[in-house]
């Protein structure tokens, strides 16, 4: 049976001669391998469309293994993702990211439109504002994410004085859990104020949010963490982000 779908290829293999296995996150049917018969053949009709990070109208026959891609149409490309080295370098992040923390053929609404939205900010905006964005939103989306306005430990609302973020439950300490219990992360009151907006309004909050340097690198240092721990592995695409910068 056919199924048509929007989807986001995240991730690509060569296969046999002329075929490519896909990584798509679809809209109906979560993330799903698909098999692209003869796409990197020069005559392929399929091939311009089933590039990484842009959004398609796909057609999907479901066999035993795989899907099969039998159509695809272009919904909407991103021009400057794909011109720029450093934000396809941080495209294929996302798309790691997409493909580790999601189990296949879990529907998630949520997490396809946050992967759409994610590439349309990152065509536009500064991709550090766009990943803390992501990672934060990604990370909320698996249950992986704390209260931020209480200490995790003893439950008492937070204060602006000495916080510590908690990168084995993903949330803040007060100082006198952290002297109790002897880990987390001195976590700056600006970091914790950002962390706060992002959660509350994502993306809508990108074209007024103005953050020196030295805080993204901390929540990108914070979030990156509290990401392996999580995963227990360290992510490929990160190596190529750094070689790129």
């Amino acid at each position: 049976m056919n199924y048509k779908t929007l989807g986001v290829v995240v991730k690509r293999q060569d296969f046999l001669e002329s075929d490519r296995i896909l990584t798509i996150f679809t809209e109906r049917f979560g993330k799903v391998k698909a098999i692209a018969k003869g796409v990197r053949k020069i005559s392929s009709k399929l091939a311009g469309s089933l590039e990484p990070f842009m959004i398609i109208n796909l057609i999907l026959y479901e066999g035993k293994t795989f899907y099969t891609v039998t159509g695809s149409v272009i919904e909407k490309e991103f021009p400057d993702v794909h011109d720029d080295l450093k934000k396809m370098a941080d495209a294929f992040y996302i798309g790691e990211m997409i493909d580790k923390f999601e189990e296949e053929r879990q529907k998630s609404g949520e997490v396809f439109s946050l992967l759409c939205k994610t590439l349309e900010a990152l065509n536009k905006h500064d991709e550090k504002i766009v990943l803390r964005i992501f990672e934060v939103l990604i990370l909320k989306a698996g249950g992986y994410w704390g209260d931020l306005s209480t200490c995790i430990h003893c439950r008492n609302p937070l204060t602006p004085t000495i916080n510590f973020w908690d990168g084995e439950e993903g949330g803040i300490i007060c100082e006198i859990c952290q002297k109790q219990f002897h880990h987390g992360l001195s976590i700056s009151n600006d970091a914790i104020k950002v962390l706060r907006l992002i959660e509350s309004d994502g993306f809508k909050i990108i074209n007024r949010l103005r953050v020196k340097d030295e805080i993204f690198e901390e929540l990108s240092r914070l979030l990156s963490l509290y990401t392996h721990r999580i995963l227990e592995s360290d992510l490929k695409s990160e190596k190529f982000q750094k070689e790129i910068r």
